[in-house]
Order: structure tokens, then C-alpha cells, then sequence
């Protein structure tokens, strides 16, 4: 569990500089709506966000207790299939500009 945490925090933040590098390039826009609206207001300030939820992401596997609940166990394995599909979208665009 504690691994699946990690690379949840990890692939956060590497979503975040994707995300940031492909609004910059124009090549794509933020789909959830508060990050766009955060991201509106200051690209530092969406950053920071990404951080500090990686951050705490990483903090939790210091403050849970392992082994965690079921729901808990499904929810973040959910979140890692999401992002790795979030992935697999920014591939193509990146593949499309190169």
C-alpha cells in the first residue's frame, strides 16, 4: 500500500508538469474545472497545489496505519489506474508534437 501512495504522489506530480508544459505549448487545456480556474489564476499556484497534495499523499504513509481498510485499498488503486490512463492521453499529444 505504501507503494501504491508513492507512485500515486509521483505520478501527480509528474501529471502536473505534463499539464503545465502542455497548456504552455498550447497543445492542450486543464479538463477538470477547478484546476483550470486555478490554473487561470496563477500556473505557480496550480503547481503548488499539485505539490502539496503529493506531499500529502506521502505524509499519509507515515500517519496510516497499514494494512488499511478495503475501501481505502480499492479507492487507491482506482486512483492509480486513473492516472495511469491520464498518462497513456498525455502520450498522445506529446506524440503528436514530436
Amino acid at each position: 500500500m505504501k507503494f501504491v501512495f508513492t507512485f500515486l504522489a509521483s505520478l501527480n506530480l509528474f501529471d502536473a508538469l505534463i499539464t503545465h508544459f502542455g497548456i504552455l505549448g498550447n497543445h492542450i487545456s486543464e479538463a477538470n474545472p477547478l484546476m483550470y480556474t486555478v490554473y487561470e489564476i496563477h500556473p505557480l499556484l496550480f503547481l503548488t497545489i499539485k505539490l502539496m497534495l503529493s506531499l500529502f499523499l506521502i505524509a499519509l504513509i507515515f500517519i496510516i496505519r497499514f494494512p488499511v481498510s478495503k475501501l481505502i485499498r480499492s479507492l487507491s488503486y482506482v486512483a492509480t489506474a486513473l492516472y495511469v490512463y491520464v498518462f497513456f492521453l498525455h502520450g498522445y499529444w506529446i506524440s503528436e508534437i514530436f
